[in-house]
């Protein structure tokens, strides 16, 4: 299981043993959703949930967003890219991630980062959004990590848009070893990933 570093460690333990501990179906889960244990398509659009470690995968990225949003957004743009270069769209997902991470719910999820498979944020191929229970504080440590990026997303990411507050910082290897990108400002975005393209297999929040 992949939890945050720093004061928020005990939190994402939290979460994740009363996840572990949730029966069935799990929290993301829809009717239109792929199995958690079934491999997505590569035009899939996925989420993430860092604190349970479950992916849940969809057919549209709109069905992806309002489910990463806990419902508050259904109506992302169709297009991936799109809603990347929409200042509006970031504004609505931070805004979801405050109010999410302001309840009183242990499972309510914020939107860390929204990776993509092609460079430029291309709208043919997948995407996977990742979710904590909590954003980031630009503190300069670790909040939420993923150490193992799994068969379906290893050597796969080749652009990403950082929400929350989150720097993201993807490595080369497994549990944070190798190369890494850096980039720097809240909510950063690379449109292509450079010597790190298809390359990225964990990832850091900052």
């Amino acid at each position: 299981m992949q939890t945050s570093m720093s004061g928020r460690s005990k939190r994402a333990i939290a979460v994740g043993t009363l996840a572990t501990a949730m029966a069935g179906g799990g929290l993301l889960a829809t009717a239109s959703a792929a199995s958690a244990d079934t491999a997505p398509a590569d035009n899939d659009h996925c989420v993430t949930n860092v604190a349970t470690g479950q992916m849940r995968c969809y057919d549209t990225f709109p069905q992806a967003i309002s489910a990463a949003t806990g419902g508050q957004i259904t109506d992302a743009p169709q297009s991936p890219a799109a809603a990347v270069a929409s200042r509006s769209f970031e504004q609505r997902i931070n805004a979801a991630g405050r109010q999410a991470a302001s309840t009183a719910a242990p499972l309510a999820t914020v939107t860390l980062s929204i990776e993509y498979d092609w460079n430029y944020y291309q709208t043919t191929a997948g995407s996977n959004t990742y979710t904590g229970t909590s954003g980031c504080d630009s503190d300069g440590s670790v909040e939420w990590m993923k150490n193992n990026l799994g068969d379906s997303w290893n050597d796969r990411i080749s652009s990403f848009k950082g929400y929350n507050g989150c720097q993201v910082r993807h490595f080369e290897h497994e549990n944070g070893a190798g190369t890494y990108t850096t980039p720097v400002g809240q909510n950063p975005s690379m449109m292509d990933h450079g010597g790190l393209n298809n390359q990225a297999s964990s990832i850091h929040w900052i």
